[in-house]
């Protein structure tokens, strides 16, 4: 799966652009000249969602009345057009296979998954789950599913669902909990065996080295199910469930502290991109299927070392690499510059 052209009509601010493609694209140019609209356009056709806005009409250039975008990938032609007024229209999604590829975005607000919204963390572990474990979506639909027939036999007081609903919601939690400890581990033995083998930087092999992740289930102790009938009270009281895999969350830690506190932002941001490339390279070596990145505004926060590391991992990488910088960037591992 490759992207080799993109072809944006009354989009944001463009009215009619058409881009060619290569696997490691740099869009660069000032502030307002339409760099994340064109990855958010990118984004939009291949999740069906923007990552900027949540009104399908708002993309819609204030000029016109619709927007287009046509892609080509390989051979493959797809256009995706909304008119203000009526649903999204897509043309050529016949024998479009829901997981045949991942689109992952990397931007400034990427930082939060080494801060402190842990929700951002576990939506990003499910999401990736989706695409490698067909099943998760139903058990993790299944399990909300349990939560909320739990919370509410809690908010009636009725004793014998609450005892039906808890039992499920242990087995559910467990399961769901288990496939993430699974995943999460297998990247990260998937960095430290492939990224960390290529690198040369010293201080990057020893932040590398130390890499730890550890996991919160979602409650205290080995246990939910004595954590469960610990909270019981509490959860009476207020309505709803305390404990479970919907807590679940999971720390960073390099040279035995946690990320933030011992990482530069620069370096932080650095750390991301080599979380969410390990991702991305899992996902293509136990699927054989192909990644495309989206990077918004790379070059913010780093040096010119790190910004030369940053290139380095994106090239240790397959899959195609769109990436946006306000300053232009040369660098043998760039295959197109795009000025806008």
């Amino acid at each position: 799966m490759f992207l080799h052209q993109l072809h944006l009509l009354n989009f944001r601010s463009f009215k009619d652009s058409l881009f060619s493609l290569k696997e490691t694209v740099l869009v660069y140019g000032e502030n307002g000249s339409g760099k994340t609209s064109l990855i958010e356009a990118i984004h939009f056709l291949l999740k069906s969602k923007s990552f900027r806005t949540s009104s399908v009409n708002a993309m819609i250039n204030k000029d016109s009345d619709f927007f287009r975008i046509s892609t080509k990938f390989n051979n493959d032609k797809r256009i995706v057009e909304k008119k203000i007024g009526q649903i999204v229209k897509k043309t050529n999604y016949e024998n479009y296979i829901k997981y045949d590829y991942l689109t992952l975005l990397i931007n400034n607000f990427s930082l939060r998954f080494l801060e402190q919204n842990k929700d951002e963390r576990r939506e990003f572990i499910d999401f990736f789950l989706f695409h490698v474990k067909q099943d998760h979506l139903v058990n993790l639909r299944r399990f909300k599913k349990i939560l909320y027939s739990r919370n509410k036999a809690l908010k009636e007081e009725n004793k014998n669902q609450i005892s039906t609903w808890t039992k499920l919601l242990i087995e559910s939690s467990e399961k769901i909990n288990k496939d993430r400890e699974i995943i999460v581990n297998k990247v990260l033995e998937n960095l430290k065996n492939n990224i960390f083998n290529k690198l040369d930087d010293k201080r990057w092999k020893n932040i590398l080295s130390s890499l730890q992740i550890s996991f919160y289930s979602g409650w205290k102790g080995e246990s939910l199910e004595k954590k469960l009938r610990q909270d019981y009270e509490e959860d009476l009281l207020k309505g709803y469930t305390k404990s479970g895999a919907h807590k679940f969350d999971l720390e960073i830690k390099v040279l035995g502290e946690k990320s933030g506190n011992i990482l530069s932002r620069g370096e932080q941001k650095l750390l991301i991109l080599l979380i969410f490339l390990s991702f991305g390279d899992y996902f293509t070596i136990s699927q054989d299927k192909y990644v495309i990145y989206l990077i918004d505004d790379l070059a913010s926060e780093l040096d010119d070392k790190n910004l030369s590391l940053a290139l380095e991992f994106l090239s240790l990488s397959k899959g195609q690499k769109i990436i946006t910088s306000v300053k232009k960037i040369e660098n043998k591992t760039i295959d197109l510059l795009i000025d806008l």
